[in-house]
């Protein structure tokens, strides 16, 4: 079975409450493997953590220790933790003896004096061969080995590893990244979580996504493997051999840590950031919510994206606009168990290549409607593309193989 890890907000706890059943009348069809948080909601939401333990399932603390790589605002949540800084560190900060030693010990502390079931080690982001980042991630999961066998921790190890498309090159990356695989055998970890950066960009998506899934092939045949903060590609991911994926609800449904780090550049505010996108299972991704309910005066277009599970949504799909969060986690664990749960690896492929093709089409029809209609945004359709090219070229491969 295939895990679903959700990455929630301190405003999803009453949320995470009904999804197990404990406000409300009863515990939703499907249910998150696991909660993750970002590093400073413990502090303003202690109650997802409670609500993670009393359900039963892992909770992991993200301490997003990348932010490192650049400046925070000296107000920013994440810059006033322990192991936070506003400054940005170079190579040199991270490699320095007493700095790394401090980051590690108060990260890892961090993670479980709030109750976390797992420890992510501080992990930074690898975007490029250069520049002394992968001998700091080296250091990192080296020194976080000692510390927790000096300090007798013997909770589950997760770790973060954070390349950039260029290092997940199938004979390049290796080559640059030796290193960092030493580092990682040493730690032992008990599964590594893939942040791999801009996969669904640039000119040629599908290339990319290609050397994704074959990373994750490389990585599998010696660790547990889950795709991080993956909702747009994590069920091509779950195809090539992972054990699941994080998503957001809505948002931060694609890994893009250069962009996370700016975020927090500015002072921070106080205001909301309106509604929700909402997670359309025909299309394997959020759209604005205002897009979706513009479709509902088109007919055809409307019984494509509403969601016809009796399990997840009233008929007519009403609940998918009236509760989309929880709609968003029902609808992405039970599709990505169905697809685990297929014991061959080309029925997966086949499946994905079937769906991206449906889920292409209809992008291309709700983009047309769009072009005259100012209440619909454009759906993004790079991820899907790059989809659809992978499972088609994965399918047929591994029946040439079967045939040969």
């Amino acid at each position: 079975m295939a895990e679903l890890l959700i990455r929630a907000l301190s405003t999803d706890a009453a949320l995470l409450r009904r999804i197990f059943g404990f406000d409300g009348p009863r515990r939703a069809a499907a249910v998150p493997s696991r909660i993750v948080v970002d590093a400073h909601t413990p502090n303003s939401a202690p109650g997802i953590g409670d609500t993670a333990r009393r359900a039963g399932v892992p909770f992991l603390i993200d301490p997003q220790t990348y932010f490192l790589q650049d400046f925070q605002h000296p107000g920013d949540k994440w810059a006033n933790l322990p192991f936070g800084d506003p400054k940005i560190w170079t190579p040199a900060d991270a490699l320095s003896p007493a700095r790394q030693q401090d980051l590690i010990r108060e990260s890892v502390n961090h993670q479980i004096a709030n109750g976390a079931t797992s420890i992510i080690p501080p992990y930074v982001h690898l975007e490029n061969a250069t520049g002394g980042w992968i001998e700091v991630q080296a250091s990192l999961w080296r020194g976080t080995r000692r510390y927790l066998d000096d300090h007798r921790v013997t909770l589950p190890v997760t770790a973060v590893f954070a390349p950039g498309w260029r290092l997940l090159h199938p004979v390049q990356g290796p080559k640059v990244l030796g290193a960092a695989f030493a580092a990682l055998e040493a730690l032992r970890p008990t599964e590594v979580a893939v942040a791999a950066s801009k996969v669904a960009a640039g000119v040629k998506p599908e290339d990319r996504l290609m050397d994704l899934v074959l990373m994750i092939e490389r990585l599998s045949s010696r660790y547990p493997v889950i795709a991080w903060q993956q909702g747009l590609l994590g069920e091509a991911c779950i195809a090539a051999g992972a054990a699941g994926y994080e998503t957001g609800i809505g948002w931060r449904e694609k890994c893009d840590l250069r962009v996370e780090m700016t975020r927090h550049r500015e002072a921070p505010t106080d205001g909301g950031f309106g509604r929700r996108p909402v997670f359309v299972p025909a299309l394997g991704r959020s759209i604005p919510a205002k897009t979706l309910t513009a479709l509902r005066s088109h007919r055809a277009l409307w019984s494509q994206v509403a969601c016809a599970d009796p399990q997840c949504c009233p008929p007519a799909g009403t609940a998918m606009l009236g509760d989309a969060r929880a709609h968003a986690i029902v609808s992405r664990a039970k599709a990505a168990h169905e697809l685990a749960a297929m014991p061959r690896a080309v029925w997966r492929w086949n499946r994905l290549a079937e769906h991206s093709d449906k889920a292409k089409e209809l992008a291309d029809k709700i983009n047309s409607v769009g072009e005259t209609s100012a209440d619909m945004a454009r759906i993004d359709t790079s991820a899907v593309t790059a989809i659809q090219a992978v499972a088609h070229q994965r399918r047929q491969d591994r029946r040439s193989r079967k045939v040969a």
